[in-house]
């Protein structure tokens, strides 16, 4: 399982996704019906010089952020599940304590 986000990460992720282009990145047809366009992304070009860079930043940074994002929200749901599963334990009275 990925190591949980740290404060940077996230910061560097935030501002990676800031400085790229407002979504949400629709694909667009050619004239031959094939996808020929991903928001600001036609052929690995942008529609502007001052875009591309942060757009391909973002893509770079996506590959790797996406799938820490979904390993972070496993890690946080086990844990949930795991409190949920202690306090049903705390309420029921099995957990093995004594009960103040």
């Amino acid at each position: 399982m990925p190591e949980p986000l740290t404060t940077e990460y996230m910061q560097k992720t935030q501002q990676i996704i800031a400085a790229a282009p407002v979504g949400p990145w629709n694909v667009e047809p050619s004239t031959h019906g094939l996808p020929d366009q991903v928001g600001p992304i036609a052929f690995l070009e942008t529609w502007a010089d001052t875009e591309r860079i942060p757009v391909v930043e973002f893509i770079s940074h996506a590959r790797e952020a996406l799938p820490r994002y979904v390993g972070e929200v496993s890690r946080q749901q086990a844990l949930i599940q795991t409190l949920e599963q202690r306090i049903r334990d705390l309420e029921s009275g099995q957990d093995g304590g004594d009960r103040d």
